[in-house]
């Protein structure tokens, strides 16, 4: 069922494709006014001028049909029809100009001397030449050209035209091999207008695809920045953030007091609940443009601030300190118990360059010493600042 919808839908636009191509070429019906005002100048004479005039009249009014109907159909009017209607429009038009063109040139043809003869006769071929783009709907092509060559071997067999016989065989014979050529030709042109198709499928396909492939790409280079519990930066952007900072700046190694019994006493869910609760409030404690917190592992976090010396970088520090001590009391946190965190703290001034790895060995030995001091507080270098020892 899915094939056959699809088949469907596929001839629905190659149709469709079908007829742009014959309806964009019918202004070029025009052209057959002028072969028409033509053919009437060299047939004139009162015998046969009102023949002339009604005939003339079918040409213009075939032609200014067409130039209405490409206007109407490059404004999508009228709005309830489909290819399939426009392509039986198309067809009833193409009959009655291989009729109007076949039937008055036969007619002319039947009485024509030499001269006249040669003139209707080119006009008829160029009409048919102009035509070929109706090719590519084979239906519409055979309803416009076989009418004209037939009924141009009727007239040329009903005139005295030397060797009139001969040129109605030429004439019906060129009519089956048009329609023999028109196959062949139509064929291609299906061919192509169904490559071209499958082309914007698999384009269209293609960039759907890479799309994807941007937006995977995307999500991977978050993921393999991201710390996957708390959402914080890993270590990998850590490295690359603190390579990218110049001059003056600080590294805080920041420590959950006393996790482990946190962990042990509620759970890992808990643990995990504390672990996001804390790197929270650390992104909340610095500047999102400017600073970046990352977990190292476990309870333990690192948060670079850039362009910061040591008396602004303890002030940070302390408020990250107070932030986390107050969470149980700010409300609605998932926080079993009071939570409290110690940090060290490291500097760098503009005129001593420091590397990142100096940096983090220094508040890390500074951590290390508030913890072997009691706890939920600040320490810089080797000098310890109790804050609120809890």
């Amino acid at each position: 069922m899915i094939g056959e919808l699809a088949c469907k839908n596929e001839r629905d636009v190659i149709l469709s494709m079908r007829m742009d191509a014959m309806l964009n070429s019918s202004p070029a019906s025009f052209l057959s006014v002028v072969g028409a005002l033509i053919a009437v100048y060299v047939y004139w004479s009162p015998p046969v001028a009102i023949g002339l005039v009604l005939w003339l009249t079918c040409i213009v009014a075939v032609a200014a049909t067409n130039l209405l109907s490409t206007i109407l159909y490059a404004r999508g009017l009228p709005s309830g029809w489909t290819a399939h209607s426009w392509a039986r429009f198309v067809c009833i038009m193409h009959l009655l100009s291989g009729l109007a063109w076949g039937v008055g040139g036969g007619w002319m043809l039947s009485f024509a001397d030499e001269h006249q003869a040669l003139v209707t006769l080119s006009i008829g071929l160029a009409a048919v030449t102009v035509s070929i783009p109706s090719v590519v709907y084979l239906p519409a092509y055979n309803l416009f050209h076989l009418p004209i060559f037939w009924s141009y071997a009727v007239g040329l067999v009903m005139s005295s035209l030397q060797f009139n016989w001969l040129i109605a065989i030429g004439f019906f014979l060129l009519g089956a091999f048009a329609v023999a050529i028109g196959r062949v030709l139509g064929h291609q042109l299906s061919t192509a207008l169904r490559l071209s198709i499958e082309n914007k499928r698999l384009a269209q396909h293609l960039e759907e695809r890479s799309a994807a492939l941007e937006v995977a790409n995307r999500e991977l280079e978050i993921e393999s920045h991201t710390d996957p519990l708390t959402g914080l930066a890993n270590r990998r952007r850590l490295i690359n953030f603190s390579r990218a900072v110049r001059g003056r700046c600080a590294v805080m190694i920041v420590d959950i007091d006393h996790f482990k019994s946190y962990n042990d006493s509620f759970g890992h869910v808990e643990g995990d609940a504390c672990l996001v609760t804390v790197a929270r409030t650390l992104v909340r404690s610095v500047r999102p443009k400017h600073d970046l917190v990352a977990r190292l592992g476990g309870e333990e976090f690192a948060v670079v601030l850039s362009d910061v010396g040591q008396e602004g970088a303890l002030e940070r520090a302390e408020a990250i300190r107070a932030n986390v001590q107050a969470l149980q009391r700010s409300g609605p946190q998932r926080l079993r118990r009071r939570v409290t965190v110690s940090i060290g703290v490291s500097t760098r001034e503009a005129d001593r360059p420091k590397s990142l790895s100096d940096l983090m060995e220094e508040a890390d030995a500074a951590v290390y010493r508030a913890k072997s001091e009691g706890r939920n507080q600040v320490c810089f270098d080797d000098s310890p600042q109790a804050q609120d020892v809890a």
